[in-house]
């Protein structure tokens, strides 16, 4: 039950005007928390902002105002609702991101809400936190190579779709990188969760154990890189910096030749060596041996046998920003 003034009359549009007031504070509040400061409802500067036009010339607002209507315990209760009308000023730090994250252990939950960070593992994702322009940081170094993430709220919002672009992202840029047989891979826990998502998503993927007896799930920075645009910028470069990549250049000759082979005039091999992620030119699909009538039936011992349409989707606009790219011969001197 919400506790009115003691003095205020009980006219239906003032109490209607004063709940919206109320909930106007509450909500720029949240979004000061996820966007500037953690401890926004002791700096006016920080929500004010936020405060809509018509009610700036009503409202300061003062911290007394602010804890008046509740601030920390309500407008935290408001964030947890998720619905704050910033996700395009988050991205890529998007709650499904970090559910990505959390899901690949990158982001590990020691206790209830606290998260750290494993520097030693993903030093990239370090840099990407230490320049992301939202609340929060990495505190000290505890000795053993863990940093907690420190005033972050935005980690406490809800995730809208979980199996959608950004968890995905979230969930291979936080995988470990492993090197095997001369060739590198992501690697993932092995829990009902990840396997999910890689099965929505119809990603390859396959079982490995490590020394200590876990399971873990081994996945090809193919795919990864079909995410980079939903990643940030040292997580991108962690990708394609990839040298040897697991599955390489097999994975984007299948998938050429499943998807656009049938469509394409003449084009049964990839026209250029980076029309899919880790591909290769004419030149090494014949040295290797590659006979082209045979690519499907590699394709389904290797695993493939469908492609779900989102997926579909990433594989056309990476080959069309890269067609458009060779196209401009200066763009990428222009980029740099």
């Amino acid at each position: 039950m919400i506790k009115l003034p003691r003095n205020m009359a009980w006219d239906s549009d003032f109490i209607d005007r004063w709940l919206w007031r109320r909930e106007q504070i509450i909500l720029a509040i949240a979004k000061g928390y996820c966007l500037l400061d953690s401890k926004a409802h002791l700096h006016p500067e920080f929500v004010y902002p936020f405060i809509p036009e018509d009610l700036r010339h009503e409202v300061g607002p003062t911290p007394c105002q602010m804890q008046y209507v509740g601030a920390p315990k309500t407008a935290i209760a408001r964030l947890r609702q998720g619905d704050l009308g910033i996700e395009d000023k988050l991205r890529p730090w998007t709650p499904e991101f970090f559910h990505g994250l959390r899901l690949a252990g990158a982001l590990s939950e020691k206790e209830p809400g606290r998260y750290r960070v494993d520097v030693k593992c993903h030093p990239e994702l370090a840099v990407d936190i230490s320049e992301w322009k939202i609340a929060g940081r990495l505190g000290n170094n505890d000795g053993f190579g863990r940093r907690r993430l420190t005033g972050c709220l935005a980690t406490l919002m809800p995730v809208q779709d979980p199996f959608g672009t950004s968890v995905i992202a979230g969930l291979l840029a936080g995988a470990r990188r492993r090197h095997v047989d001369g060739e590198e891979w992501l690697e993932l826990p092995d829990n009902e969760a990840v396997n999910n998502i890689l099965e929505n998503w119809t990603i390859l993927r396959r079982p490995s154990r490590c020394a200590r007896g876990r399971n873990f799930l081994q996945v090809s920075p193919f795919y990864a890189a079909l995410f980079i645009d939903a990643m940030p910028t040292h997580s991108q470069q962690r990708i394609l910096s990839i040298r040897k990549p697991a599955m390489s250049p097999a994975l984007a000759v299948f998938y050429w030749e499943w998807l656009f082979g049938p469509i394409s005039k003449g084009m049964r091999i990839l026209p250029f060596a980076d029309a899919l992620p880790f591909g290769c030119s004419r030149r090494t699909f014949y040295r290797r041996g590659w006979k082209r009538r045979k690519l499907h039936w590699m394709a389904v011992e290797a695993g493939l046998l469908g492609v779900d349409p989102r997926l579909r989707v990433r594989l056309n606009n990476w080959f069309e920003s890269h067609r458009a790219m060779r196209a401009q011969p200066n763009a990428w001197t222009r980029r740099i």
